[in-house]
């Protein structure tokens, strides 16, 4: 008897150790990974929503350094943002395009007025680039209306520049 309990006993010891130290550390490691499969899909989260504005911010620093370089250029902030505004209007299929840019009062840098022609397409594809990134344009008024043969579409986009904003 005394031979059986002496076997029995690292029997017993094992059983014991087992159910009282690897059974918790499993149950604690299986909840760890859980936190940390939790842990990386909020960083996964956060990281998909913090790339478009680093992207967006990376866009707002370009144009401002180019806009910088041009406002220092002959005739200033709105000489610069005439360019820029003619540059957009270049290559946009507008036809019969009037332009204006005025310093701005108050706390804007400038006020723009564009009016053309277009097909319809382009006419919405140019109200788009004008309020791109990029462009330092806050749009006030856009009012799109047929023309002539209705083949054309009128449009008429009134903006402001803020200073800084691009």
């Amino acid at each position: 008897m005394k031979a059986r309990l002496l076997c029995a006993t690292p029997l017993l010891a094992a059983i014991f150790l087992y159910a009282g130290v690897a059974v918790p550390l499993r149950a604690r490691a299986s909840q760890a990974r859980d936190e940390y499969r939790e842990a990386r899909r909020a960083r996964q989260q956060a990281q998909s929503q913090l790339t478009p504005l680093d992207r967006r911010e990376t866009l707002r620093r370009q144009a401002a350094a180019i806009f910088a370089d041009a406002a220092t250029g002959e005739g200033g902030p709105t000489a610069a943002l005439r360019r820029s505004v003619l540059a957009t209007l270049e290559g946009s299929g507008a036809a019969a395009v009037r332009l204006g840019v005025r310093p701005g009062p108050g706390a804007t840098e400038a006020t723009v007025r564009v009016s053309a022609a277009a097909s319809f397409p382009d006419a919405v594809r140019l109200s788009g680039e004008l309020a791109g990134p990029g462009t330092g344009l806050i749009l006030q008024r856009v009012r799109l209306e047929p023309r002539g043969n209705r083949k054309q579409i009128g449009i008429d986009v009134e903006a402001v520049a803020l200073p800084g904003g691009r």
